[in-house]
């Protein structure tokens, strides 16, 4: 073998080394962006966020009237603090 053989084909092997990984790291990349929500969906999520904060919800699931399933929360109602089932 010729010796600009022999370094053409030294150059072509560390051309390609690790491209599998190049590849699989773009598409990740590609794939991992995110498109983002539209204004309204975040300024009810934040009016919801806020409404929630006058809410405790506990880890414990509960029936709504409608079959759903819902979270246990405590709500301060009449000075009193009530346990009630709502939405999660």
């Amino acid at each position: 073998m010729r010796y600009g053989q022999y370094y053409f084909d030294s150059f072509e092997e560390d051309r390609h080394r690790g491209e599998a990984r190049r590849h699989v790291e773009d598409r990740a990349r590609r794939e991992g962006q995110v498109e983002r929500h539209s204004l309204t969906a975040r300024l009810a999520a934040a009016i919801q966020d806020r409404l929630r904060r006058e809410r405790s919800l506990d880890g414990y699931p509960c029936r709504l009237p409608d079959g759903r399933i819902g979270q246990i929360a405590v709500v301060q109602k009449d000075g009193d603090w009530t346990l009630v089932c709502e939405v999660a």
